[in-house]
């Protein structure tokens, strides 16, 4: 199939593809002969799926390609996924914490602004008065 055909059924776009391609998370595609044109086959697709997944579970393209690298050696890369799993669970963890704080901030702000907006939006006023110290 075409890059053109790939990326519909994988539900990407071509420049995504051609990416994969010089990052090496997708192998670089056969090209026709007598055309040029890039031609991939059903690993290919199963390939994007396997990415698709990954990412869907919060995992980088860093982690997915250290990943497909293991994939030829399945016994021995186990402990190597479970620790790779586990840093980056507590990456999110850690982002979770910040985008509380993020949020409690936020509300504590909105807070402040709905019990005395006066002529002065008191939300500015902290961010400026923050700004100079």
């Amino acid at each position: 199939m075409t890059i053109g055909e790939l990326a519909k059924i994988a539900g990407l776009n071509t420049q995504t593809l051609r990416f994969y391609e010089r990052e090496g998370i997708l192998p670089e595609a056969r090209r026709r002969y007598d055309s040029g044109y890039r031609e991939y086959d059903e690993d290919a697709l199963e390939r994007l799926r396997f990415i698709k997944h990954a990412q869907g579970c919060g995992l980088k393209l860093a982690d997915i390609k250290i990943l497909l690298d293991w994939e030829n050696l399945p016994d021995e890369a186990c402990p190597d996924v479970q620790e790779l799993l586990k840093k980056r669970i507590g990456e999110l963890d850690a982002k979770i914490r910040e985008m509380r704080s993020f949020t409690k901030s936020l509300k504590r702000l909105l807070d402040a602004c709905e019990s005395s907006c006066d002529s002065r939006c008191a939300v500015l006023d902290e961010f400026y008065a923050r700004s100079n110290h």
